[in-house]
C-alpha cells in the first residue's frame, strides 16, 4: 500500500486543473497555493470466489482525482473531505483509503459469499447471484469562479439483475477547500420549506398537473418530496440530485432539478450567494 497521500501510479493519467484565485485572496497565499493541481489515482482489485476456472468474481475499480501537494492546504482539505465521504476514513491519504477499501470489499465478498456459493454450486443458474463489482469514476468541474464540484459516479452490483448507479457530488470553495454544506447555503427551516418548491419543479419538468399524475408516471409513489443530500452549486443555480429509486422508479434513472437563486431567494442566505458569484 502506498504511504504517500497522492503518489502517482506508474503510467497513470495525470492532469492539471488550475483555478485563478481572485486578488483579494492571494495576499495570504504563496505562489504555489494560487492553483489547484489534480492527478488521477487508481486502485484495482479482482478476486475469484473459489478455485474453479469459471468461478464468480468480485471486481473493484476506483479512479479518483487527487489534489497534489502543490495545491497546499486547499488541496489537503478537499482530499480529506473526499476520503471521508466516499470511504468513511479520516487521517488517511486518498491512495491508502482507496487501496484499503478495495482490499476490504473483496475480502468481505469472499468471506461472506463463499459458504453460500458452495451450497448453490451445483445449480449453474444461480452463478450470476455471486458476480459482484464496485466501480467509482470521479471528475472535477469548475462550477463558478469560486466553487469546485467533485463528482463521483458509483456503479455497483452485488448479484443484482441491474447495477445500482449513484452520483455523489461534493462542493468546495476554491479559495479555502472548505466543503459547502446545506447549512452553509440555506436558512433555518429549509427542510420543511423547500420540498414544495422542489415538487413544483418536478411537476414542471415532467409536465404533470398534480401529484396523481406524477405517481402515474412513476414519481413519488412510495415517498413524499424531500430535500436530497446530493446537490451541485454554481454561481447562478443549485442542482438537486435524486439518485435512482429515491423519488422515482428505477428505470427513470437519476432525477436532476435545477433551480436558480432567484427561485430560491426566500431560502438561501444572501451571504452565500455573494460568496459564490
Amino acid at each position: 500500500m502506498r504511504k504517500n497521500k497522492c503518489k502517482s501510479m506508474t503510467n497513470q493519467l495525470k492532469y492539471t486543473l488550475i483555478f485563478v484565485i481572485l486578488a483579494v485572496f492571494t495576499g495570504c497565499r504563496n505562489d504555489d497555493e494560487g492553483k489547484l493541481t489534480f492527478e488521477m489515482l487508481e486502485s484495482e482489485k479482482t478476486i475469484r470466489l473459489s478455485n474453479e476456472e469459471l468461478s464468480p468474481v468480485c471486481n473493484v475499480s476506483l479512479k479518483l482525482p487527487c489534489a497534489t501537494k502543490e495545491s497546499g492546504e486547499v488541496g489537503k482539505n478537499i482530499n480529506e473531505a473526499v476520503v471521508y465521504r466516499l470511504f468513511n476514513q479520516a487521517d488517511m491519504g486518498m491512495q491508502g483509503a482507496m487501496d484499503q477499501f478495495a482490499e476490504a470489499y473483496t475480502m468481505s465478498y469472499k468471506t461472506n459469499m463463499l459458504p453460500l456459493y458452495n451450497a448453490d454450486r451445483a445449480d449453474t443458474t444461480k452463478r450470476s447471484w455471486y458476480e459482484f463489482h464496485y466501480i467509482i469514476n470521479a471528475t472535477t468541474e469548475q462550477t463558478s469562479k469560486r466553487t469546485l464540484a467533485y463528482l463521483a459516479t458509483i456503479d455497483y452490483s452485488e448479484g443484482h439483475a441491474n447495477s445500482i448507479h449513484q452520483l455523489i457530488p461534493l462542493n468546495f470553495k476554491v479559495e479555502t477547500g472548505k466543503e459547502i454544506r446545506m447549512k452553509d447555503i440555506f436558512v433555518d427551516g429549509y427542510e420543511t420549506q423547500l420540498p414544495p418548491v422542489l415538487l413544483k419543479a418536478l411537476m414542471e419538468k415532467t409536465e404533470s398537473q398534480n401529484l396523481d399524475q406524477l405517481k402515474e408516471k412513476g414519481y413519488l409513489d412510495q415517498v413524499e418530496m424531500y430535500v436530497p443530500e446530493n446537490f451541485i452549486v454554481s454561481d447562478n443555480t443549485i442542482t438537486f440530485i435524486f439518485n435512482p429509486s429515491e423519488i422515482a422508479s428505477l428505470e427513470l434513472g437519476t432525477i436532476e432539478l435545477v433551480l436558480t437563486y432567484a427561485q430560491l431567494k426566500k431560502f438561501v442566505k444572501p451571504a452565500f450567494i455573494k460568496s459564490v458569484q
